[in-house]
């Protein structure tokens, strides 16, 4: 059921995009310090929103590597601490008392 509602929404998100890119080709003038081009909108919005993706993705990528640091320490840590139970618990007890 669950996959059947993603298709259903997938194709749905399809549909309004190919609709929104049809609807979107007025050519738009871009200016920047050099020169200017001109491009139809659709690919404008299209390049603009892939952009900020990947800007995105390239700002997460430096805190996801730094959490994936901290958790192999972790169990490393873990491991080593879990080594050291086990050999405290298997050393016999003596009592002076």
């Amino acid at each position: 059921m669950k996959n059947i509602l993603l298709i259903i929404l997938f194709v749905a998100i399809a549909v309004i995009s190919a609709l929104f890119f049809a609807k979107n080709d007025d050519l738009v003038s871009i200016n920047y310090f050099v020169a200017s081009i001109h491009w139809p909108m659709n690919w404008v919005l299209i390049t603009a929103i892939l952009l900020g993706f990947f800007l995105g993705i390239a700002s997460m990528l430096g805190s996801f590597l730094s959490n994936k640091i901290k958790l192999a320490n972790a169990n490393r840590r873990l491991t080593e601490l879990k080594k050291e139970i086990s050999n405290l618990r298997s050393l016999p007890l003596k009592d002076d008392y």
